[in-house]
């Protein structure tokens, strides 16, 4: 007997009158779960980070992408043999602290204070808006045009203008970069 199912709302017909065969499913080319290493990865689930140290052999495009497959199949393997929990309608995996720690910036040395400083933001070191004394060049004002013998005095040269008020031109490119950083 053969019964059919028509729904109009979404325009859907299933045939029950049918028996699917196993030769009859589509066929995908499924990869196994387990996945086997020649050297074992670093793993640090805090993060959830994979170290491969395996070495690249033979066809490069062809072996990342079985690597980058392998990986994150080993990743997701280490994260369910973690504790998890039931939150709601979803499972949660309980991460560990991580195993080493991410640099977050590189420090400079503030001169000044002789201590090791952020390199950008707030406290940073070797921060030049807050010096009292901007020294101005002794060729203010004048133009050698590539030869230091033959200079002219001249009142276009801006950039080493003696007269320049610095600290203003401090401020103005300040304001430039957090009206640059609030656009982004």
């Amino acid at each position: 007997m053969r019964s059919t199912v028509t729904s109009s709302a979404t325009d859907f017909a299933a045939d029950f009158g049918h028996t699917w065969s196993f030769m009859d499913l589509p066929h995908f080319d499924v990869k196994p779960t387990i996945v086997q290493k020649v050297v074992d990865p670093f793993v640090d689930l805090g993060h959830l980070v994979i170290l491969d140290r395996d070495n690249i052999e033979g066809d490069v495009s062809q072996n990342l992408l079985s690597r980058a497959r392998n990986n994150a199949q080993y990743l997701y393997n280490k994260i369910w043999e973690l504790n998890r929990k039931h939150v709601e309608e979803a499972v949660m995996a309980e991460l560990p602290n991580s195993s080493f720690i991410l640099p977050r910036e590189k420090k400079v040395f503030d001169e000044a204070t002789k201590e090791w400083k952020p390199s950008y933001g707030y406290r940073r070191g070797n921060d030049d808006t807050k010096d009292w004394l901007i020294e101005i060049p002794d060729n203010a004002g004048t133009l050698t045009l590539g030869n230091p013998l033959f200079s002219i005095h001249h009142e276009s040269c801006a950039c080493l203008d003696p007269n320049k008020d610095y600290f203003a031109e401090r401020v103005e490119k300040k304001k430039e970069r957090v009206a640059k950083n609030e656009t982004q």
